[in-house]
């Protein structure tokens, strides 16, 4: 016979619930307790209320018993749980057999939580644990236990239960990581407490049996009263056992001083760094909101262990990202004292170091400074040509400043404001500084090109459309067989162009070109680079002067556009006031833009000329759905299936530090006071940065062909503004003209655009050494071919000495060594039998020949490597039909699937692997390496 133990509520609870789950109508419940304790009276499970009695002899029992026949009688639905001192053999028979399954339960160890779940059994292993069943009864009391399946109480069953339910860990197995992100619970300790020592001394151990090395450590750390530092510190030993610090001193140290965060024992450096990559896939899954305590608490930690300079080797600490960023700022100088190829090396691997970090996709701003200031490293310090070589014409240099200068100006603008690091503001205000020297310099000749095509009042070249003829020129031929949308963004420069139309194909649109074209077009604005002049003369079709009045008057009597409709339908003209209506795009506007039997609707849209007044302490990005009613007017263009023309009136300039002069300076200029920001009356420049311009172009407000107007962004006449237009500069001059039409819209004449941002934009430059000795493994007899003719619908971008400098690096670039003719690999590649086995393979899906040459001959002089934007640049088609060309590519190139070309879709970056391609197609391919420093 076994001793019998007093029972506790929670016991007598548990097993009140075990009959109910097998008998829901039970009346009376019979157990065995050793002693009367503190119950309570009475006890409510499942809707039913439940008298506790204490019975010490079989008269008190028949007595409760008769107690419940009178309830019953009254009409009261209750039960009855009978505790008793008397072994089932001492009670009556009578009295049994009006018990629940006709027996006195004893709840005590483990019978009472076979009950609970259901089991007849169970694992031996929990033999062992001699607490749990107390432990599993008093749990029971947050809800019933889910019987187990085949009748078993297996151990893991029981672990799930103690860990979810006192510890709140929905794993019986937890794993490292599991472990670790318990340990982020404020009440983390509170809850292990609610468990006896034993139970939680064993419980530590299944933990850490299940949790591997790194549940080991986090679990010393729960030991040493350390719980919520365990994230935290399993952090700071990816600094402190970082491979890259292998030995220093200081290191060593502080991996001492650091077994007194995990309970004074030594940690091992492998089970340190698995701890560590554990931390890192924890961190990387949470929010940061969660993360926050432990990534500060971890940087306090290293400045305890006093190794808080060396938090750059790891990409999860904040306070590594703010040393990642301060090296940066020091490469930058580096690269700006003394540039060359190995200190842009040394900026490409600084600024790789921060976006790589962690917290830089938190911190956007910051981040994209960094991209945008190492391509403005880039380009400044990319080889050039000789002063000679660059262009003086008015077309060649408007068109750099829309293909590259453009780029440059986006890049410098993000950096004004600078960073919450005043080492790194510093180096970006040295960048810009830099960059607009030259630029300057470029916007001189600039200026120059532009005084003496006015004078020569030549005609413009195939790609510069002065504003006044754009309805002429690009409006009136798109209508004859579309209808369209003219929108007029007043002030709007390339580069602000460029950075809002980045990413069209996500609003459902194509920039379109010219068929025989590699290039969009672009406008010149009529001089001074005012709206009163610029925008009347575009909209009007003739170079002339006025308001909105006059504007709208000219759009709608313009012969050309007038003759697209009759006499009911025509072109329609909105400007500023007329686009909103209680809030949002008004529905006149809507109903023209709609309506395709109206041919020409123009929209004048003054947001970014708005931003040049405004404040300074803001850091503004375009982007469309920033900009309020333009994706509304956009989505109506694009309901209507209308072609859409981008362009503006003039560009402008922004505030970068410039100075005042002339009239601000001394009173007046000549006999003339300063009209504008950037220009005034007169004919004779008296500053450094003024250029005096007159001809057919110009046309001031008061009717005059001459003026004089600023050509250097570091001029202005009147008071600081966030930026300033009227001058000269080719960022007032040089506007957008492109044609954007919806997807599945044909227009005669014209094929989809190529992504236009230049290489450098991407990717970092390449200088290609004089080849050398051919890799050859088993190569193919050379035969005789001829070279893949050039295509006039597809050629290449650029030649090999045409790629677009500005002005300023080709004047001060040295000339480089010319490069010895390499053997045609390509040509024995193109012509080898296994590339026509390859294309047997892939029967009906081909390339052709010369566009699988011009695919190779561009990574070929990139070094292997070419972000996918710019090869579809040099393929002449648009970005979204790169990953098909490549996907038929890769089936020719890859043989038997081995990775010769290779498509890294999260960087956008294709990479040509020419020594697998040598052995994969038996042929001698010249050596790709680079010379020291260089990267790619």
């Amino acid at each position: 016979m076994s001793m019998a133990l007093s029972v506790n509520e929670a016991q007598i609870t548990a097993q009140l619930d075990a009959v109910l789950g097998r008998d829901p109508q039970a009346r009376v419940v019979a157990m065995r307790s050793a002693s009367k304790l503190a119950w309570p009276s009475t006890m409510s499970r499942r809707n039913r209320q439940f008298t506790l009695r204490w019975c010490e002899s079989r008269l008190a029992l028949r007595e409760a018993l008769d107690s419940l026949d009178e309830a019953a009688g009254d009409g009261t639905p209750d039960g009855l749980v009978l505790l008793t001192p008397l072994t089932e053999q001492e009670v009556p028979a009578d009295v049994v057999a009006r018990l629940a399954r006709h027996r006195v339960f004893q709840p005590q160890g483990w019978e009472i939580v076979r009950q609970l779940f259901g089991a007849q059994g169970t694992d031996a292993r929990l033999g062992a644990h001699d607490w749990m069943p107390q432990v599993l009864v008093e749990l029971a009391q947050q809800g019933p236990y889910v019987p187990v399946a085949s009748s078993f109480l297996d151990a893991e069953t029981a672990w799930r239960e103690v860990l979810g339910r006192c510890l709140e860990l929905d794993n019986a197995r937890p794993d490292a990581c599991a472990l670790l992100a318990w340990t982020l619970r404020p009440d983390a300790d509170v809850l292990l407490a609610r468990l006896p020592e034993r139970a939680r001394r064993d419980t530590l151990s299944w933990l850490v049996r299940h949790a591997g090395s790194s549940g080991e450590l986090t679990v010393r750390c729960i030991g040493a009263g350390r719980s919520g530092d365990a994230v935290a510190l399993a952090l700071v030993c990816a600094v402190v056992f970082a491979p890259q610090g292998e030995g220093r001193h200081e290191l060593a140290t502080a991996a001492v001083r650091l077994e007194r965060y995990a309970g004074d024992q030594p940690l091992g450096i492998e089970a340190a760094r698995r701890w560590s990559q554990d931390a890192r896939q924890l961190v990387q899954t949470l929010p940061l909101e969660a993360l926050r305590g432990a990534l500060d608490r971890a940087d306090a930690l290293l400045a305890d262990l006093r190794v808080a300079d060396l938090a750059h080797y790891s990409d999860l600490l904040p306070l590594g990202l703010e040393q990642r960023l301060a090296r940066y700022a020091q490469a930058l100088e580096a690269h700006l004292t003394q540039p060359g190829e190995s200190t842009m090396a040394e900026v490409e691997d600084a600024a790789k170091a921060v976006l790589l970090h962690h917290l830089a996709a938190t911190q956007a701003l910051r981040s994209e400074r960094v991209r945008m200031s190492r391509r403005l490293a880039r380009w400044w310090g990319r080889p050039g040509t000789s002063a000679s070589a660059s262009p003086t014409d008015l077309d060649s240099l408007a068109a750099q400043h829309n293909d590259d200068g453009a780029f440059v100006d986006w890049a410098r603008a993000r950096l004004l404001g600078g960073d919450e690091l005043a080492s790194l503001s510093q180096a970006y205000a040295r960048l810009r500084s830099a960059v607009q020297a030259r630029r300057d310099l470029a916007a001189r000749s600039f200026a120059t090109a532009l005084s003496q095509s006015l004078k020569s009042a030549r005609t413009p070249g195939a790609r510069s459309v002065p504003v006044e003829q754009a309805l002429e020129r690009v409006v009136l031929p798109l209508a004859q067989s579309q209808s369209v949308l003219l929108l007029v963004v007043d002030g709007l420069s390339v580069a602000i162009f460029r950075e809002l139309f980045e990413r069209c194909e996500r609003h459902g649109w194509n920039e379109l070109i010219r068929q025989d074209a590699e290039r969009p077009a672009f406008g010149l604005a009529v001089l001074p680079t005012v709206t009163s002049v610029s925008r009347a003369s575009l909209l009007s079709g003739g170079i002339t002067t006025g308001g909105q009045s006059i504007e709208k008057l000219a759009f709608t009597r313009h012969a050309g556009l007038a003759s697209l409709g009759n006499a009911h339908l025509k072109p329609r003209l909105f400007h500023k006031a007329d686009l909103i209506d209680d809030g949002h795009l008004a529905t006149e506007v809507r109903a023209a833009i709609g309506d395709a039997a109206v041919k020409v609707v123009g929209v004048v849209y003054n947001a970014v000329d708005d931003h040049l007044s405004g404040p300074e302490q803001l850091n503004q990005r375009w982007d469309l759905q920033d900009l309020r009613l333009l994706l509304p007017i956009l989505r109506e263009a694009l309901t209507a299936r209308r072609v859409v023309l981008v362009t503006a009136d003039h560009g402008h300039v922004l505030e970068d530090g410039s100075r005042q002069v002339g009239a601000a300076q001394g009173g007046t200029l000549g006999n003339a006071e300063a009209a504008s920001d950037r220009w005034r009356a007169g004919s004779l420049a008296e500053v450094a940065e003024e250029v005096a311009l007159s001809g057919h172009r110009v046309h001031t407000p008061d009717g005059l062909n001459s003026a004089v107007l600023l050509w250097s962004e570091t001029a202005r006449y009147t008071g600081r503004k966030n930026g300033y237009h009227g001058g000269a500069a080719p960022a007032e001059v040089v506007v957008p003209m492109s044609v954007f039409a919806p997807f599945g819209v044909e227009v005669p004449g014209r094929k989809p655009a190529p992504p236009q941002q230049p290489e450098w934009w991407d990717l970092p430059g390449v200088v290609l050494p004089v080849p050398e000795r051919p890799v050859a493994a088993k190569p193919a007899p050379r035969r005789a071919h001829k070279a893949a003719p050039k295509t006039a619908s597809a050629p290449s971008l650029f030649t090999e000495d045409e790629a677009p400098v500005p002005q300023t690096a080709m004047a001060t670039a040295a000339p480089q060594p010319a490069v010895p003719d390499a053997p045609d690999w390509i040509g024995d590649l193109l012509t080898s039998t296994v590339y026509a086995a390859q294309r047997q393979l892939a029967a009906r899906v081909q390339l052709p020949e010369d566009q699988m040459r011009r695919i190779l001959k561009a990574l070929d002089e990139r070094g292997g490597k070419l972000g996918k934007a710019a090869l579809a640049q040099r393929l002449g088609i648009a970005e979204m039909r790169v990953a098909g060309v490549l996907s038929v590519a890769r089936r020719l190139l890859n043989v038997d699937q081995a990775a010769v070309l290779v498509v890294d879709e999260a960087a956008g970056v294709v990479e040509l692997n020419r020594e697998l391609l040598a052995v994969q197609f038996a042929i001698a391919v010249p050596s790709a390496a680079l010379k020291p420093g260089a990267k790619t």
